[in-house]
């Protein structure tokens, strides 16, 4: 049998769905490809190219914006024949529930084309070490962002992201309260004592006018890949509600030391895996 996956929004979901394409094929012996499929111009890119993978993109020779990789640019005909196409050759299998695992969805009865995020870690942390080899980077970081992986590695570094910009908005803030960091820091602190610690955050103007619960580094000056690989590389984690420093945590060594992770609306249980601490939180306002 032959299954597709499809790959679409940021860097994190990337992952998620990457990886469960990868347990798919390890699980089931099946031959398993990727379908990147991304808005030109827009506001996420395709980023997997910049690290190990091994596996196949979904491509049909000569007709690439049906079944290949590329932008949403071919106007809405062809986006709505695309997907003729694929449901012509597939049973499409969609995810049922985020951040959930669906056991039925991992034993395919016939060519299947998955449509979802996949965020679960029980879908791939059988494979987590072939996972990790898979998500090494080949394309070279930055100077910058070598000089902040070599001093995050060589000191009892904390990560700590505040995700922001998509997850503000005039009558909803799905960003987390200062006091989950608070307890987080403090929870730390008890634990290996003095440490430096390092911010990340798509609101770098946000962190110097609000954040005031202790001295700081602010990685800045980075891509979003380059900010990553620094963060993957911390030695412990304080993650935001965010697929992007859930992998970088996981990515790190001992899948991120001592972490603390919110568990706030959707972002909890299943999502997490089960080692890391759980600080039960709010968000600062919720969409009413």
């Amino acid at each position: 049998m032959q299954h597709a996956v499809r790959i679409s929004d940021g860097l994190g979901n990337q992952m998620f769905q990457y990886a469960f394409a990868y347990a798919l094929q390890k699980r089931t012996g099946d031959n398993v490809v990727i379908d990147p499929f991304f808005f030109k111009n827009g506001l996420r890119q395709y980023q997997l190219d910049n690290y190990n993978i091994s596996m196949k993109r979904l491509v049909s020779k000569g007709k690439d914006y049906v079944l290949g990789l590329g932008p949403r640019d071919g106007g809405k005909f062809k986006r709505i024949y695309r997907e003729h196409i694929i449901k012509q050759r597939f049973r499409l299998v969609e995810e049922n529930n985020h951040m959930h695992f669906d056991e039925e969805k991992v034993s395919p009865c016939c060519d299947s084309f998955y449509l979802g995020f996949w965020q679960a870690a029980k879908y791939f942390d059988d494979y987590y070490d072939e996972i990790c080899d898979e998500f090494t980077r080949v394309t070279p970081v930055s100077g910058k962002a070598q000089n902040y992986i070599d001093q995050v590695k060589n000191e009892y570094s904390v990560s700590l992201h505040i995700r922001r910009t998509d997850y503000v908005g005039d009558d909803f803030d799905s960003s987390l309260n200062f006091e989950f960091y608070r307890t987080a820091l403090s929870g730390i602190e008890s634990q290996i004592g003095d440490f430096n610690l390092y911010i990340f955050s798509d609101d770098k103007e946000f962190v110097k006018e609000k954040f005031d619960l202790m001295p700081y580094t602010l990685v800045e000056g980075l891509s979003d890949i380059d900010e990553f690989e620094v963060m993957r590389n911390c030695k412990h984690h304080i993650m935001a509600n965010s697929t992007f420093s859930w992998w970088a945590t996981y990515l790190a060594e001992d899948k991120g030391g001592i972490v603390y992770a919110p568990s706030v609306t959707c972002w909890k249980d299943e999502f997490y895996v089960e080692k890391w601490n759980k600080l039960e939180t709010n968000l600062i306002k919720s969409r009413t």
